[in-house]
């Protein structure tokens, strides 16, 4: 087994005028190299909170994550958080201007991806003349030129209509697998999960426990669309469905 990551025995606790609150309780989970890895469960459980933490931004916890420090992670928000006084292509490359990482090499992977993503002729524009989907492209490209061993996805598509979540997601997943990138994503939406993940974890309410790890055997790799057509999407759905316990949130 390769693994690129191990969280071991992660447990959060938050302190507020009511007291202490436990966001997560003993979390273990070992990560693959290439692995795309779901975390699904109830608002508030602390799937946010445990992606901090991998990512180092948040240190104040208990328990170990081993290669934390040997590897490169990248974090993806929610938001696009692009700087609108820039222009897409400065916006593209802002991680590896902070890093001081403006290689060639660099510059021509960031050409690359703008050019996978549709977005090289608008590379002079600002961020205000792309469309919401366009813009998450956009952060996606910024995340990706850092070149991350993982790459944390904290609902990245969330903000996006059904038809933009659906192309872009499509894009992403296609992107991820070519470049063999590992991933941790965070999502509430169960068909996103199933068509995007080799494994997914199912976290109880609050404090964040595991209720159930799901291997997902889907053999198409070439699209969400075709994985979606999998006679075994529908069985990985209903086993979700009912370990999510929508009584919990």
């Amino acid at each position: 087994m390769n693994n690129l990551l191990e969280i071991k025995n992660i447990t959060k606790n938050y302190h507020t005028k009511e007291g202490e609150i436990a966001a997560i309780k003993d979390f273990n989970l070992e990560i693959e190299k290439g692995q795309i890895i779901s975390l699904v469960g109830p608002s508030g459980c602390g799937k946010s909170t445990l992606l901090t933490i991998v990512a180092n931004l948040d240190k104040n916890y208990s328990g170990c994550i081993l290669n934390n420090d040997d590897i490169k992670i990248a974090y993806m928000l929610q938001s696009d958080a692009l700087l609108p006084w820039l222009t897409i292509y400065e916006n593209a490359i802002l991680g590896l201007k902070i890093q001081n990482k403006l290689t060639k090499e660099n510059l021509e992977y960031v050409d690359y991806l703008l050019n996978f993503y549709n977005l090289i002729e608008f590379k002079n524009n600002y961020p205000k003349s792309l469309s919401g989907g366009m813009k998450q492209r956009l952060a996606l490209i910024r995340t990706l030129a850092l070149k991350p061993d993982l790459l944390l996805l904290d609902e990245p598509f969330s903000a996006l209509d059904q038809q933009s979540r659906l192309l872009i997601s499509d894009d992403v997943y296609k992107l991820i697998k070519k470049e063999n990138k590992t991933v941790i994503l965070v999502t509430h939406n169960i068909e996103e999960a199933i068509i995007f993940s080799d494994k997914i974890i199912i976290l109880s309410k609050r404090p964040a426990l595991i209720k159930n790890i799901i291997t997902i055997d889907i053999s198409n790799q070439e699209s969400i669309y075709e994985r979606r057509k999998d006679a075994n999407f529908h069985k990985y759905f209903d086993i979700i469905w009912k370990d999510l316990d929508i009584n919990e949130s």
